[in-house]
């Protein structure tokens, strides 16, 4: 998939989700043309080549899958989510997202809170330290893109290395790791994860290849863990649910970040030192 495709399908995804906490997810095709320098039966074509689905169908799955998240892990009104993601009430959302999921939202948030229940009764979990940063400055990332399980990560870390030596010498962190997808929702095999760089500043331009992510000043949450990837993957997930099931928060736009002060290298029994951000609405 090429540069331009891949900058476009970013784009799709940081409006409707940003905008699902902000208002009405409303994405224009022909914005989505003009910032790509492309007509619009250029950019319908691009896309249904590149990706082997219309654009219509791509964005309404991106919209389907960021209200499956809002579904399982928050307690936003069903109403506030369809209307959020452009649907013109309830009935019309929960036809569409039972289409899409097999499952309807209401069974979907009760099977996911029954799933986890075992998680908050985890108490080794709130070992891990958690305090609340503000972030005052936009932050821009350069972001490399990969998609499989989990279990997949360590060697994502090793083909950034590879792919990155050049820009990496001249870029010395920290190093980030964007989390796109719950593997509850998600197919394993699909999950979407991206390595990433802080670029230098906010006018060097985006390296070819590269994904560019700004996230505007947030509140983050941020836990702290030294061990291996195995005991991040099953430590930090329920520390993540304990906190929020007992803290009247809500996630906001700036996403899910792992920050490592060096560059993971070795195989996911390796010990590191890494932090979680979650970002919280303001």
């Amino acid at each position: 998939m090429n540069s331009q495709l891949l900058s476009i399908i970013a784009t799709i995804e940081k409006t409707i989700y940003t905008q699902a906490f902000d208002g009405e997810a409303i994405v224009s095709v022909q914005d989505l043309a003009d910032q790509a320098g492309l007509s619009r039966f250029q950019l319908l074509r691009l896309f249904k080549h590149g990706t082997g689905k219309s654009l219509d169908q791509f964005i309404t799955r991106i919209k389907l899958e960021t209200a499956a998240s809002f579904v399982c892990l928050t307690r936003q009104s069903f109403i506030d989510i369809a209307i959020n993601l452009g649907y013109s009430g309830q009935q019309s959302f929960t036809r569409a997202f039972s289409k899409h999921w097999h499952i309807s939202p209401l069974k979907m948030r009760a099977a996911t809170l029954k799933r986890n229940q075992h998680l908050y009764l985890n108490k080794e979990a709130f070992t891990i330290p958690a305090w609340r940063v503000n972030r005052e400055q936009p932050l821009r990332l350069w972001i490399r893109r990969y998609v499989g399980s989990y279990v997949q990560v360590p060697q994502h870390w090793s083909a950034f290395t590879l792919e990155t030596k050049e820009i990496l010498a001249r870029v010395k962190g920290p190093y980030y790791g964007v989390i796109y997808d719950d593997p509850d929702i998600t197919p394993v095999d699909q999950i979407r994860y991206g390595c990433a760089i802080e670029a230098p500043d906010m006018n060097t331009p985006t390296p070819s290849g590269w994904i560019e992510f700004i996230s505007p000043p947030s509140r983050f949450i941020v836990f702290s863990l030294h061990g291996s990837y195995l005991e991040g993957l099953e430590k930090l997930r329920p520390r993540v649910l304990t906190w929020f099931q007992n803290h009247q928060e809500t996630f906001g736009t700036s996403g899910f970040f792992e920050i490592y002060p060096k560059l993971p290298e070795g195989d996911e029994h390796q010990k590191r030192d890494m932090s979680l951000h979650i970002s919280l609405a303001y």
